[in-house]
């Protein structure tokens, strides 16, 4: 029996083994296609602007992201789905540094992937094309495994301060516009740095709702979706009406109803 059960242990401290080495593996395979030095925010947003942001993540206290490596990021993913498995009626919150590794992630290979592709060339007929398909097959297979090892890339080099300047800064706001610094002139005719604290939340709230909501033109909806962004931001809405703090709103030509 003595025998069997270290066996057993080692068999499995040998499958563990193997496992870390195959996430370790993955890692380097998709890290090494990533730039040297990651495209990042042009600009710096003020603390105000950034904790405002922190707020809306769920996030409280210092603003920070966990430095996560090939075997914790995978591992800390994970864990998430397999409580909601096993308790699927229960809404799980995603913590904060998650959920922002994840956005600014996001921006970030949207960024990487501009940049990396080809110059348009005129398509030319010739026998090559097998050969081509295969050379974009592969290079959607890097892609997807520079995807997986971004995350962890930024968590170790960059601060929770320019994530938070990226999600500002590359955000979709609506309206046609990508960054705070666009939004805040097409809704309130104003700079980003010129806006109240609940301009700003309303403008930051629309990245967490589900589906674009206008301000003007659904304001029902958005008035329920703002009011509890300010509960976030511990911010209280003038007369018990989150959209009187809105006065400077500007109005659109709405989408007539399908």
């Amino acid at each position: 029996m003595e025998v069997l059960i270290k066996w057993l242990l080692g068999g499995a401290f040998a499958l563990v083994a193997a496992l870390c080495l195959f996430l370790q593996g993955l890692y380097w395979y998709g890290a090494r296609g990533l730039p040297g030095q990651l495209p990042g925010p042009s600009q710096q947003y003020p603390d105000a602007t950034r904790a405002l942001l922190w707020n809306q993540l769920s996030g409280r206290g210092e603003i920070s992201v966990r430095k996560f490596n090939a075997i914790t990021y995978p591992v800390t993913a994970a864990s998430i789905s397999v409580r909601y498995l096993f308790n699927p009626s229960v809404e799980l919150q995603t913590p904060a540094d998650l959920r922002l590794l994840e956005m600014a992630s996001y921006s970030t290979d949207y960024l990487i992937e501009q940049v990396s592709k080809p110059p348009t060339a005129p398509v030319i007929q010739d026998s090559g094309i097998g050969s081509n398909a295969e050379a974009l097959q592969q290079r959607s297979y890097d892609r997807h495994f520079q995807s997986l090892a971004l995350p962890i890339k930024l968590s170790r080099e960059w601060p929770a301060t320019r994530m938070l300047d990226m999600v500002l800064e590359h955000a979709d706001y609506g309206r046609g516009t990508t960054g705070l610094d666009e939004a805040a002139q097409a809704y309130f005719g104003a700079p980003a740095e010129g806006l109240s604290q609940a301009e700003t939340v309303a403008l930051l709230s629309l990245n967490f709702s589900e589906g674009y909501i206008d301000p003007y033109c659904d304001a029902a909806d958005f008035r329920t979706h703002f009011a509890l962004a300010l509960a976030k931001s511990d911010l209280v809405a003038i007369d018990g009406d989150p959209m009187r703090q809105l006065t400077r709103l500007k109005p659109i030509a709405c989408k007539p109803a399908q």
